[in-house]
């Protein structure tokens, strides 16, 4: 366990410290931090390549969940789709509830790696990434930063580093949900959603973080009743309250546990 808690504390140093290496982009530094993206290059043939967004996050500093709640700014990734790219996503790990002058927010006070997925048009091609990654560094006030980059992408082996630094960024997204530890039923009524999670167990304390789409934006969950191994929550829905239809991306927290889904609210 000592040798682990070592080698970990080793490899997160180099990340900070070490060169550009071949399929990583260089470090975007701004007060409170610094962001980059790397790739892990695809086997010759594989259509799918995997990435991550490193942030580095300074003591006292954080940055944002998909969606930030009362106040931060949304992680966002643009790539230009000519060189090669077909299609790419963004994935969060789970964040954590944090308030600040009264603001309820979700997001991480540590440093945080956001995994990519991207997949190419023709795989027996190189691909060019070229794009930018747009995010806030927070502390009293947030800090906009635009991390730009123009990575090839091929089959050159990646670095050892690498490689271990994108498998851990997917290995800290949550688990899929399911009927045991997940959404069990969301009913729109009117400016709010009402959510009763099922839990596998009835301790430790539950969060519920969730993100909508097509112009929908929810604020903070929050906690109206728990009893057993089910919780309810009540989610308010920011912007596009016209519409009839919402979709809750969510995020579920119990302890050290996540799980992620996605479903429809029903009316």
């Amino acid at each position: 366990m000592k040798m682990n808690i070592i080698f970990t504390a080793a490899i997160a140093m180099l990340a900070f410290v070490s060169p550009t290496l071949a399929g990583n982009s260089d470090w975007t530094r701004t007060a409170g931090g610094s962001v980059r993206l790397i790739v892990d290059n695809p086997q010759k043939g594989a259509s799918e390549v995997r990435g991550a967004v490193q942030i580095n996050l300074d003591p006292g500093w954080k940055t944002y969940w998909r969606e930030p709640g009362d106040a931060g700014v949304p992680p966002e990734l643009a790539l230009s789709q000519e060189g090669n790219i077909k299609s790419y996503s963004l994935g969060f790990p789970a964040p954590h509830r944090f308030e600040n002058g009264g603001a309820k927010s979700a997001g991480y006070k540590k440093s945080v790696s956001f995994p990519v997925i991207l997949t190419l048009t023709d795989p027996s091609k190189p691909a060019q990434l070229k794009g930018h990654a747009f995010l806030g560094i927070c502390e009293a006030i947030c800090i906009p930063v635009t991390a730009d980059f123009d990575i090839t992408v091929d089959n050159d082996p990646t670095d050892a580093l690498t490689k271990t630094l994108v498998s851990d960024a997917f290995a800290a997204l949550p688990d899929k949900a399911s009927a045991a530890f997940g959404i069990k039923s969301a009913v729109r009524r009117d400016d709010h959603v009402k959510v009763t999670v099922q839990l596998p167990v009835d301790q430790p304390p539950t969060d519920l973080f969730v993100a909508g789409e097509g112009g929908v934006t929810f604020g903070m969950a929050k906690l109206k009743s728990h009893e057993a191994s089910s919780a309810v929550f009540s989610v308010p829905v920011l912007s596009g309250k016209d519409k009839k239809s919402v979709t809750l991306n969510y995020t579920l927290v119990q302890g050290e546990k996540a799980v992620s889904g996605k479903l429809d609210a029903q009316e």
